[in-house]
């Protein structure tokens, strides 16, 4: 498999992880207008939509921040991480106490989220330029 297709199927799976959440909370919020539905039913559907932009734009987006932003990124980085936390302090214990799938790849996918956004940026940096060695993206390139 192409490399530039694996990294472009991942971007699509992940906005699809994210149509789950976007759906409960919004048909929740739609039932029973709360602020805490609002925000992860939206906060989902906002991931949904970026995820589905061209890779060249999401790495554009991302040079951009790196190089003449860095503190929204790292800003950006510490609000993701505590949105994140939300549904593994949620669905990791539930899935430590009695292992099932739906709290499994919840917990554990929204834990790994949390260990990414907390990654030193230099980190995220080398990670991101190495697919875009493999994808050939030259707006990635130039964030390491």
């Amino acid at each position: 498999m192409r490399p530039a297709l694996l990294l472009r199927l991942s971007t699509f799976a992940l906005a699809y992880v994210h149509t789950f959440p976007a759906r409960k909370h919004l048909i929740a919020f739609y039932e029973r207008p709360s602020w805490m539905e609002a925000w992860e039913g939206f906060g989902a559907l906002f991931a949904v939509a970026l995820y589905l932009l061209p890779v060249s734009v999401q790495a554009r987006a991302l040079t951009t921040l790196w190089q003449e932003r860095r503190p929204v990124l790292r800003a950006c980085g510490l609000l993701l991480a505590l949105v994140h936390a939300v549904p593994a302090a949620d669905h990791l214990p539930r899935f430590i106490a009695a292992a099932g799938w739906a709290d499994g790849w919840r917990g554990l996918g929204s834990t790994f989220a949390v260990a990414w956004f907390l990654a030193p940026l230099p980190l995220q940096a080398t990670v991101i330029a190495s697919f875009a060695r493999l994808g050939r993206l030259q707006h990635a390139r130039t964030i390491a």
